[in-house]
């Protein structure tokens, strides 16, 4: 990573606009949002002049123009079907964005209509959470879309530190229960289904390269209450 001697500070302005709601069962929010930035400070695949060895050059890239869909949804279900006095909470959730995010307006023509980097299209989260007096349980799936690691969205590179990164998706699991006032025990199951995927590429250590995304793990805890 090099960072260009003339960087500039980036300028820019938001706005948004949405609709949200609450009441004992039902929470939701949805929103627009857009974001412009001038200067968009990111990475530009470059190559040394000297060595001819490839690099990322930290500059400013060009206007880049954000817009999209975020909502969050949250409702319980069992209550809404057997009325608040019941003991048993089922509540399903979800959060999606929905974002496009690319350079516009840049003199570069490798970069004009390019996606910026490190921001995917589409983010989804959804699960539902079943709790009782005395335990609970909870699992979530979520997907995050593809997205690229510098500005001219290259998809390989044969160091591998710039580069597509797949979309993935991963599910959790976790629960408890509740003994008495003194003792509870609780568990998580994390990526349940051993998912093989990767976040980030790095540059330097712990890379170079891709750096894979921890494996399926899970933990068991007990409390005690004095």
């Amino acid at each position: 990573m090099r960072v260009d001697s003339a960087l500039q500070d980036k300028k820019g302005y938001s706005a948004d606009i949405g609709f949200r709601k609450s009441t004992g069962l039902l929470h939701f929010d949805v929103s627009l949002f857009l974001i412009n930035y001038n200067n968009k400070i990111g990475s530009i695949l470059s190559t040394d002049t000297v060595n001819f060895l490839i690099y990322n050059l930290r500059t400013n890239v060009a206007q880049s123009r954000h817009y999209g869909l975020e909502s969050y949804v949250e409702a319980d279900v069992w209550r809404w079907l057997h009325g608040l006095q019941s003991k048993t909470s089922v509540m399903l959730f979800s959060n999606f964005s929905l974002i496009s995010a690319k350079y516009v307006h840049s003199k570069e023509t490798v970069i004009e209509g390019k996606r910026v980097e490190f921001v995917p299209d589409v983010v989804f989260k959804t699960g539902l959470a079943l709790r009782r007096p005395k335990w609970a349980a909870s699992y979530q799936f979520s997907y995050t879309g593809k997205q690229y690691t510098d500005a001219t969205n290259a998809i390989f590179t044969a160091n591998a530190i710039d580069g597509l990164v797949p979309g993935y998706k991963v599910m959790d699991l976790s629960a408890e229960y509740h003994f008495n006032r003194m003792f509870t025990v609780s568990g998580s199951v994390n990526n349940l289904a051993d998912a093989r995927y990767f976040t980030r590429r790095a540059d330097s250590y712990p890379g170079p390269g891709i750096v894979p995304a921890d494996a399926r793990s899970f933990y068991v805890t007990l409390q005690v209450h004095l």
